[in-house]
């Protein structure tokens, strides 16, 4: 294998590792219902969020989507291709609970791309 692509297979396992990693709670996502109406639901890491966005309640995923929240979120966490996706979904005219599945199914699917890329050898 050639030098070059096994520097950009490094590059890519240490990106998703990154992506993945869990943050301080001063760095969680915290849920809301809309601003100054905090849900008490907040998510660490990608595979938190994944998990915990399932239940959490469709307007909240509309109003955070439609601020740009989870886009930001996902961009300090490194992972601009998700952001990228999210924000795609930003002034659709799609109703809470359908934009609540695919926001969770691309983060699914994202965080099972970032798990492949991590454990990577």
């Amino acid at each position: 294998m050639s030098e070059m692509r096994v520097t950009d297979k490094n590059v890519r396992r240490n990106a998703a590792t990154n992506a993945l990693r869990t943050v301080t709670p001063d760095k969680a996502f915290c849920f809301y219902r809309e601003v100054g109406q905090p849900l008490g639901v907040a998510s660490g890491s990608l595979d938190e969020f994944a998990a915990v966005v399932e239940s959490v309640d469709s307007s909240s995923i509309k109003f955070h989507v439609e601020r740009g929240d989870f886009e930001s979120w996902f961009r300090m966490l490194g992972d601009r291709s998700l952001a990228d996706q999210v924000a795609a979904l930003r002034g659709k005219d799609i109703s809470p609970g359908e934009l609540k599945g695919m926001l969770s199914s691309m983060v699914r699917t994202r965080v099972d791309r970032l798990h492949k890329f991590a454990s990577s050898k």
